[in-house]
């Protein structure tokens, strides 16, 4: 009878701590812990960024020799034109403009040959409200660049609670995630992921048939960023305007056009520190390119993850002649660190262990606190 008490009591116990673990998982305030514990795994698990990738800067350089930006668009096209003479496999201009040239009418066309000319040019595409508090809409390059464009890529970068920019969405769009990110759209011009390829990262539960209004994003993925800002090779725009690189030097190079100047109001913050939007997109397209992006897991795989840890963490319990249980739960402890640390290298994934630590630390507390409790009664006794 006794032994069936025992056994009733530690499957009460057990079943409290799978709800509890739902429930914070459901609630999210372990999401600090878990964002705190990725950056700093990740502070650490850097990689040399290959050659392949090759940053053209809108500078400080360049501003001074080419004076206040927004430049006439006949600048671009001139250094699409060096580009595409350099010999580059594919370009992603990470430059906004959804405004017709009104200085420079006739700029827009001459981009457009330009980029007819080089052939394979993508371009960004962005959600913003119409008006204060309006439904959003999206906004393309002006047509002429549009239509010519060999792609369009959203630059949608999504922050977490903190502003941290940790991941990238490989699809988005209004209503319908149907526009690939300009990093995987630049990847495609290169001739890596093929479209209609399966994409990795973790899917959009919400229904196909969402509102057309509504910012709709999929496949998102968490980044290995290669290092703080500067990982990437960089050029000066004004240096390859001007023709001053060395021959060969962007020959068969995947080039992103951005900006990196102080002041341009295109700076992201990551768990690698303040990084330009176009270094940013630079990390995208080399993790696609080198497989090195990370999936996080879905609610339910989370939830499934971490029932096995707190199972294993559990098993001492059972031992025979066990006196000091909290020992035990102190033993388990590391174990969902570390199997969120065995997943994301060995598999890529990414569980965030901070809500099994917080069930295993009550755990914990409990497991210490019943023998006082049961000293205490046999004193009163």
């Amino acid at each position: 009878m006794r032994d069936g008490f025992a056994w009733l009591v530690r499957g009460a116990a057990w079943l409290a701590a799978c709800g509890c673990f739902a429930l914070l998982l459901a609630s999210g305030v372990a999401t600090r812990a878990d964002d705190a514990l990725y950056d700093l795994h990740m502070r650490h698990w850097g990689y040399a960024a290959g050659d392949d990738v090759v940053v053209v800067a809108i500078d400080q350089k360049s501003l001074d020799a080419l004076g206040q930006w927004p430049w006439p668009r006949g600048v671009h096209a001139r250094l699409l034109d060096r580009l595409a003479a350099a010999g580059v496999r594919a370009v992603g201009l990470d430059i906004i403009m959804a405004d017709a040239d009104q200085a420079h009418p006739q700029d827009d066309l001459a981009l457009a040959a330009a980029m007819r000319r080089a052939g394979r040019v993508a371009m960004p595409v962005f959600a913003e409200p119409g008006e204060l508090d309006g439904p959003l809409q999206e906004l393309l390059p002006v047509p002429a660049l549009a239509q010519t464009a060999a792609a369009l890529g959203h630059v949608d970068t999504p922050g977490g609670p903190d502003g941290v920019t940790r991941g990238a969405y490989l699809e988005a769009g209004l209503g319908r995630a149907y526009w690939p990110s300009l990093a995987l759209a630049v990847d495609r011009l290169a001739g890596g992921a093929a479209r209609g390829a399966a994409l990795p990262g973790l899917r959009n539960p919400e229904p196909g048939d969402a509102s057309p209004y509504l910012w709709v994003r999929d496949h998102y993925v968490l980044l290995r960023y290669a290092g703080p800002s500067g990982s990437f090779g960089r050029v000066s725009y004004t240096d390859v305007l001007d023709g001053a690189l060395p021959a060969g030097l962007l020959r068969d190079r995947l080039v992103l056009v951005g900006a990196t100047a102080e002041g341009m109001r295109d700076i992201l913050p990551t768990p690698r520190g303040l990084m330009p939007g176009v270094e940013y997109q630079a990390n995208v397209l080399e993790s696609l390119r080198r497989g090195l992006l990370v999936t996080p897991l879905g609610f339910t795989e989370q939830f499934l993850v971490g029932i096995a840890v707190l199972a294993l963490a559990s098993l001492p319990y059972g031992w025979p002649g066990l006196r000091r249980p909290w020992l035990a739960a102190l033993a388990g402890l590391p174990l969902a660190p570390v199997a969120a640390l065995l997943l994301l290298r060995l598999a890529g994934l990414w569980w965030p262990p901070a809500a099994c630590m917080l069930v295993q630390a009550a755990a914990l507390a409990a497991s210490g606190l019943a023998p006082r409790r049961g000293r205490a009664r046999r004193a009163l006794a």
